[in-house]
């Protein structure tokens, strides 16, 4: 069984239905070609963008995820004994993909505490990375560099560490120290 569909206009080929094919008849500087496709695949085609972004939403989703982050504020404290519970407080504020500290710890070594850092001049902010993590930095002296590095373990709790360096002093040794925090959905 086949037919002729003429085309609309000039323009316009004319196409011959026979069987499960469908032919287009092209006409080009006076050779003529025929393109076969299936109808099989003209049906499916529609289907292919939708196919595709069902994919691409799957493989989107963050690292390590099964629910969402939830905005809005982190509070939390450090686990070092040697500070007081009011001075080892630690808060962020999370929107949009993007960690603020809001309060940070002091830290000590010794015994000497550290100073703000990373809330001197205002709060600091980071957008979350890979594995839903993000590390604020800022240099202490040449090229060693304190740090807040926290990760997401679920999707209203973060954990993550401290490290903040130390000059030589009368009450405390030069180096680093590191601790670790948790800071929880509000």
């Amino acid at each position: 069984m086949g037919g002729l569909i003429p085309g609309d206009d000039l323009t316009e080929p004319a196409v011959r239905v026979t069987g499960g094919q469908v032919r287009d008849t092209v006409r080009a500087a006076g050779e003529e070609m025929t393109l076969t496709r299936s109808k099989k695949f003209r049906r499916a085609a529609p289907l292919v963008p939708l196919a595709l972004l069902l994919l691409l939403t799957q493989w989107t989703l963050p690292a390590g995820a099964g629910t969402p982050i939830k905005t809005g504020k982190y509070k939390g404290s450090t686990t070092q004994a040697a500070v007081t519970d009011a001075f080892r407080k630690i808060a962020f504020t999370v929107k949009k993909g993007k960690v603020t500290i809001t309060t940070e710890p002091s830290v000590a070594r010794d015994f000497c505490v550290s100073t703000p850092v990373f809330t001197l001049d205002g709060p600091s902010s980071k957008k979350l990375g890979r594995g839903r993590a993000f590390t604020l930095t800022r240099t202490f002296l040449g090229k060693k560099i304190d740090k807040i590095h926290g990760s997401f373990v679920s999707s209203t709790e973060i954990q993550g560490y401290a490290i903040y360096h130390y000059s030589q002093q009368d009450l405390c040794s030069g180096g680093k120290s590191k601790v670790n925090f948790t800071a929880k959905h509000k």
